[in-house]
């Protein structure tokens, strides 16, 4: 044999030897990794439930915006009771579901806040805002009284008065006839912010106000309904977890450097065996992932121990893989090292 023939054995036999000690760190690495993100994986839950608690926000001593307390679960017991409701007392709702049924949609959470408007509601004004006949004892003799609703300022201490409703009173008509009441036309505003966690549950923000558009002194000012509570419930969201099997083939862009090369780009297809995410199509990282690449003049096989999903850092680039390897060109022999990046079918 030659010497370059006993060079070309060198090469291989390095590469081999190369090869075998990356896939036992990777192995090790994939036993390490694994109980390290199951240990992250377990105190993020911890804190994410935590997150998903009721809290009111009281800033202003308006209680009027609340987060709802979030319960991951099941829903089909509280689907089935919404629809009871709906076959017995509220068509509107029936209809709504019957849209969403021939709609093909899936409700995956439900939720209800509820609000009390304050007791002080019933306060008079001292004096009435309008008279007719005053003092005259016509049987028409009437003295028109504003219901007000206080609002707070941040001290807690009365800022302003809103009218709600109204009364009017008649002093010379008999008993049952002394007063007429009522209440205006309200605006009701709910504001619902719903934000996504980390590990893809749901938090919902809700803030209730009203507005009395209908009088001139009252027109455009928000007036805060406090929150009572607010709840959710919401369908559970795979956990992330290992895969053992969870194939996938890849399109790639490799850029490479080592023994005989410069740095190469070049491109190709690659499978992986193993992955960690929510669903074998839904990774955040791939494991022990082999290939092929060229760069229009030569081949390259290539290994990777591991790859990241660098989508969960820019979801912009949803699903696009970043990972290290390890190559060797079909041509020359040469060893080579690069960066992939690769995205699965």
């Amino acid at each position: 044999m030659t010497v370059k023939t006993y060079i070309e054995i060198i090469k291989a036999v390095i590469f081999v030897f190369v090869l075998a000690a990356i896939g036992i760190t990777a192995l090790n690495g994939y036993a390490w990794m694994k109980s390290e993100l199951d240990h992250r994986d377990d105190q993020l839950k911890i804190e994410l439930e935590k997150n998903r608690r009721y809290k009111i926000y009281d800033a202003e001593y308006a209680a009027n915006l609340a987060r709802a307390d979030t319960v991951i679960g099941s829903l089909k017991e509280d689907i089935s009771e919404l629809e009871k409701i709906a076959d017995t007392k509220d068509d509107a709702l029936k209809e709504a579901l019957d849209d969403i049924k021939n709609n093909n949609e899936t409700i995956f959470n439900l939720g209800q806040t509820v609000a009390e408007l304050d007791e002080n509601i019933r306060k008079l004004r001292t004096e009435s805002s309008h008279v007719y006949k005053a003092d005259t004892g016509d049987i028409n003799e009437q003295y028109f009284i504003d219901i007000m609703y206080p609002l707070k300022d941040k001290d807690g201490d009365i800022s302003n008065e809103i009218p709600y409703a109204w009364a009017i009173f008649y002093p010379n008509k008999p008993a049952s006839e002394k007063w007429k009441y009522g209440i205006y036309q309200l605006d009701y505003n709910i504001r619902t912010i719903q934000t996504k966690q980390e590990d893809g549950n749901i938090n919902t923000y809700s803030e209730v106000w009203f507005q009395n558009n209908k009088r001139k002194i009252s027109k455009g000012i928000d007036v805060p309904i406090k929150i009572t509570s607010s709840d959710f419930k919401q369908a559970p969201i795979p956990d992330k977890r290992f895969y053992l099997w969870a194939p996938h083939v890849s399109l790639n862009l490799d850029t490479a450097f080592g023994t005989n090369v410069d740095v190469s780009v070049g491109g190709g297809l690659s499978f992986n065996l193993s992955g960690y995410g929510r669903t074998k199509n839904d990774l955040s990282w791939k494991f022990i992932e082999v290939g092929l690449s060229t760069n229009g003049a030569d081949v390259w096989a290539k290994f990777s121990p591991v790859s990241y999903n660098i989508g969960d850092l820019l979801p912009v680039i949803s699903n696009t893989f970043i990972s290290p390897f390890v190559g060797y060109g079909l041509d020359d022999g040469a060893l080579m090292f690069g960066i992939g990046l690769s995205i699965p079918f």
